[in-house]
């Protein structure tokens, strides 16, 4: 994600009622009464979702790890069935997470859904946005995205006229906030092939084929130079870029791979653009295993799409956009925040403790430029990509990352790491 906005945010914590009772003797009772291990919820495989835009209902098919207790964020939604292979199954919501016992199967969730106003759901304007953790506003989930999840989507009831952008498919495991639609009257363009048969694309809304291609004018080459330098993209052969409206302010992207969102006021950006599109290897690729390594996401794609446009386009566009980024950086430490990478694992809310600021995307980034100095940026490169195929499709940290920067090159980034990323402001 590439933003240079802040938002106010609420939860919409949920108690609804239980199902029929199909028998009192599969049911945990203490799970379903909130007092049994959290912990011990079984955790998410595949998620496959059936929306009916028309009427706001879906059914979400949940394939689990293992058999087991469950207990699934709906904060933003109204359950109306819940079914595993034994049949209908009695369920609780207690502050927002939907409770069923010793499921069997595949859970299906029948359930309603409802527009958000504050980046927190479906949209007014057609799309979709769940980071961090709004995912439970469209279906049931886990939004920690150190639980990796693959998906299928289908969406029915489109309005006539409009066109939904959406993957049908990811057969790779990605957090939950990955997932996304859009609706509306859109044109297509096909941008190009990279060399390992990835086909981009862009997607605009009317009036904005300029701003479009403007900003994806280096696309193919930039997401050429990310699959030859870290490795083979995850989320399919076809990737791309696709405007939405998300309301007054709101300016950036969100890295809903394979194919992301990008704000129709920013679709001209190319660094919105690369950035939103190395997701695909950190953030979505490398997912992360507390909220507290967001370094690990934003700060790594912040570089990363700096040394891709500069490979791609020359000194001219690297110089401008380190310039800009330290603008960023100084209005940033101007403002204050959480260190870019606090200490613990998710012990911090990312929104109310204030990690999400522009210190991790930018400290991040002259992190990666301050060790590029010491090691040389195409060594660095070459750890990073490293990194990258050890740890793809799984979670990491940052402190991983900190550790192969040691032991790839012998260079200890301890100092620089006390003065970028733990520093608070």
């Amino acid at each position: 994600m590439r933003t240079a906005w802040l938002l106010g945010w609420s939860l919409v914590l949920g108690l609804a009622g239980c199902a029929a009772e199909p028998g009192e003797d599969i049911d945990d009772e203490s799970w379903l009464d909130g007092k049994g291990d959290g912990a011990s919820a079984v955790d998410v495989a595949r998620t496959n979702l059936q929306v009916d835009l028309a009427t706001r209902t879906a059914v979400a098919t949940i394939e689990l790890e293992r058999y087991g207790n469950v207990a699934l964020e709906v904060g933003g939604l109204t359950i109306t069935d819940v079914t595993d292979d034994r049949g209908h199954r009695r369920y609780k919501i207690l502050a927002g997470k939907l409770l069923v016992s010793r499921v069997l199967g595949p859970l299906v969730v029948t359930y309603g859904f409802a527009e958000h106003a504050n980046a927190d759901g479906l949209l007014p304007g057609g799309s979709t946005v769940i980071w961090p953790y709004f995912c439970g506003n469209v279906f049931p989930c886990h939004s920690q995205p150190a639980d990796g999840t693959t998906f299928t989507l289908a969406l029915d009831g489109i309005p006539a006229g409009k066109t939904a952008v959406y993957p049908e498919a990811i057969d790779a495991d990605a957090p939950p906030y990955m997932l996304a639609w859009a609706v509306g009257a859109y044109t297509r363009a096909t941008l190009g092939t990279t060399a390992a048969g990835t086909k981009l694309t862009v997607d605009w809304l009317p009036g904005g084929e300029t701003a479009a291609r403007a900003g994806t004018k280096n696309l193919v080459k930039v997401f050429d130079w990310f699959e030859k330098t870290l490795g083979p993209y995850s989320f399919g052969s076809h990737a791309g870029a696709v405007s939405v409206v998300w309301g007054e302010g709101l300016y950036g992207g969100m890295e809903h791979h394979p194919l992301w969102h990008v704000a129709k006021d920013a679709m001209a950006d190319e660094v919105t653009q690369a950035h939103e599109a190395a997701h695909g290897w950190f953030g979505d690729g490398v997912r992360l295993r507390c909220w507290e390594d967001f370094v690990l996401s934003e700060g790594t794609v912040s570089y990363l799409s700096a040394r891709a446009l500069a490979k791609v386009a020359g000194p001219t566009m690297e110089a401008k956009i380190w310039a800009d980024y330290q603008r960023d950086l100084d209005d940033a430490i101007a403002t204050g925040g959480a260190p870019a990478w606090p200490k613990g694992c998710n012990q911090i809310d990312i929104i109310r403790d204030k990690l999400f600021t522009n210190l991790p995307y930018m400290q991040g980034a002259f992190f990666y430029k301050d060790v590029a100095a010491q090691v040389g940026a195409d060594v660095l490169d070459g750890v990073i990509g490293r990194f990258y195929r050890a740890h793809a499709n799984k979670a990491a940290s940052m402190q991983d990352m900190v550790d192969a920067i040691k032991a790839d090159t012998g260079f200890d980034p301890t100092p620089i790491v006390e003065a970028r990323l733990r520093k608070q402001f």
